[in-house]
């Protein structure tokens, strides 16, 4: 069903992917790695938190690399030639405003029909809601031609998919898609994983850097491969 709804719609949901225990950690961990390397970060006229490499900072992100309820789908989608371009965080802060709706992929490497260069999965490490910023995506933009939306087109269905803490939206690179404005009192963050089609694909961040040698020890073979 959600490579169906992917195809159709460009994105799906997962939901309750993490269990409680699951998040509470990633939570410790990602307030800990902002206080420690996170830095400010601006894109599409919004500003938010970003911390690099999630990898890196702890064994505990590792099994998202490799989840084994989110990457049949992408194998299903993207085949099993993919890299995982990046897995950084976002956390948007109570009053920071909404992104400008926007694609990842350039035109250049837009495709209408057949397998998309690049899934985005994004990990709701708190539950997204209508309040906190939840990502905002137009159904269907995957299809379009154009990487951001025309100056004069007026867009009147634009969802911002729900759902709570542990659960994981995945959608195609090509959907107008933006943060939503934080307008809660708490913080919201999410952990984004980029996974792009055969090794040709550059890195948008190089998982290699700071990258401890016995945490590679401890991967699976599918980690290591993606």
């Amino acid at each position: 069903q959600g490579c169906f709804e992917v195809e159709l719609c460009g994105f799906t949901v997962i939901p309750a992917v993490l269990d409680a225990e699951e998040v509470a950690q990633l939570v410790k961990l990602l307030d800990a790695a902002d206080e420690a390397r996170g830095v400010e970060y601006s894109y599409e006229n919004a500003y938010a938190r970003l911390i690099t490499n999630a990898p890196a900072i702890d064994d505990a992100f590792l099994p998202l690399i490799d989840h084994p309820s989110v990457l049949p789908v992408l194998e299903q989608i993207l085949g099993e030639d993919i890299v995982l371009g990046s897995m950084n965080s976002r956390i948007v802060r109570p009053g920071d405003p909404a992104q400008g709706l926007h694609s990842d992929i350039p035109i250049v490497h837009r495709r209408q029909l057949g397998t998309p260069v690049m899934l985005q999965v994004t990990w709701m490490i708190d539950g997204f809601t209508e309040d906190n910023g939840a990502t905002r995506i137009v159904p269907g933009s995957h299809r379009a031609e154009s990487s951001l939306p025309p100056e004069t087109l007026d867009i009147p269905h634009i969802l911002a998919p729900t759902a709570p803490a542990g659960s994981v939206l995945i959608f195609n690179g090509q959907c107008w898609h933006g943060g939503g404005a934080n307008n809660s009192k708490l913080r919201r963050r999410a952990i984004f994983g980029h996974y792009r089609v055969g090794p040709w694909m550059r890195f948008q961040t190089d998982p290699t850097v700071a990258f401890p040698q016995e945490r590679w020890q401890k991967m699976t073979r599918s980690q290591r491969r993606i």
